[in-house]
């Protein structure tokens, strides 16, 4: 009996011993996984425009400042990019002192004062709003975007004359700035789906920012003509027919997750947000890993891909690029801190 139990115990040693050993496995493979990013062969870089007229100066994701020289905006203003293990297992609140670094560096290249009149939300996951409240209280802007997205501001305490809902097809005015808004879609990932209808206090935890309304921005200004001259595609998802009437020369393209859809997904989101719109010029955004910071130990930072794991934007450049060639447009993949003048 000794010896059988004897055995028996030297067996559940064994196992437990075997169960940690693949458990440890697994979470190395993981760790290798998130940790490992793709040699990307990008196309020929933007140049570098000085900080005049109508301009936007792109800072990872799809945060994005615009100004015309007189009023400045922003498209999310995600700027506290916490890291992948924050992410993961802990609850987020705005790293104010990331957030501050940023945004004092933006206002330097755009050569503005430290003024927002308006951050307008592309939706509502947490690294597209978190971070705009707490701007708006800052730099004087409003925040504009859905419902889901104002629960966030509720719970950040922006005041209400700071908030304001506009509905897909609705239009704001920031200055000389026109924009419209198009209700368009997420790209279809495992994240997708879901409202905010409570205020979402913070620290919150990363599933706790529901989408909301995805939204889609068509840009005029009277000194680039009577029309449109920018389509802003913070998501890399569409609703069919979503754009049908609009012409722009700039588009700029949301890139997160398209890697991991089908071709012909690829090729159809390019012909909704370029072809239709007879675009010229295409700037690709939202292809970062957004755990990684824009400032580090006081210097702006390049970007860095998203992991294998999440992304996979070499295949996706490779279609663009094929896409672009065939239509004749120009193509550029912004890195943080890059200019574009119109």
């Amino acid at each position: 009996m000794a010896f059988l139990l004897g055995y028996a115990m030297r067996i559940v040693r064994f196992t437990l011993f075997a169960l940690f050993a693949f458990v440890l496995l697994g979470l190395g493979a993981l760790v290798f996984l998130v940790n490992s990013y793709p040699a990307v062969q990008f196309p020929d870089p933007l140049k570098q425009n000085p900080a005049t007229g109508v301009r936007t100066l792109f800072l990872g994701t799809s945060s994005m400042a615009w100004t015309d020289g007189q009023s400045t905006w922003l498209v999310d203003g995600f700027f506290s990019r916490q890291p992948l293990s924050e992410v993961a297992f802990t609850r987020l609140k705005v790293n104010e002192t990331q957030v501050g670094a940023v945004a004092t560096e933006m206002f330097k290249r755009l050569n503005m004062p430290s003024v927002l009149s308006g951050i307008l939300v592309a939706h509502s996951h947490y690294d597209h709003s978190m971070d705009a409240p707490f701007l708006a209280k800052q730099y004087g802007a409003r925040v504009v975007g859905s419902e889901s997205t104002l629960q966030i501001a509720k719970g950040q305490d922006l005041p209400n004359t700071q908030m304001e809902v506009v509905p897909g097809g609705g239009r704001v005015k920031l200055g000389e700035f026109d924009i419209q808004l198009i209700q368009s879609a997420h790209a279809p990932t495992g994240f997708t789906g879901g409202f905010n209808s409570k205020p979402v206090y913070l620290p919150a935890h990363a599933l706790q920012f529901k989408e909301g309304i995805s939204y889609s921005f068509v840009v005029s200004h009277p000194s680039l003509g009577s029309g449109p001259f920018a389509l802003i595609q913070p998501s890399a998802g569409y609703v069919e027919g979503q754009n049908k009437g609009v012409s722009v020369k700039h588009v700029f393209l949301g890139m997160g997750g398209l890697g991991k859809l089908s071709d012909a997904y690829i090729e159809n989101y390019w012909q909704e947000m370029v072809v239709r719109t007879q675009a010229k010029h295409v700037y690709l955004i939202h292809w970062d890993d957004f755990t990684q910071p824009l400032i580090k130990e006081g210097d702006p930072v390049a970007l860095k891909p998203m992991p294998k794991l999440l992304d996979d934007l070499p295949r996706s450049l490779e279609l663009l690029n094929m896409f672009s060639e065939r239509d004749r447009v120009t193509l550029h993949v912004l890195d943080a801190w890059q200019m574009v003048n119109f």
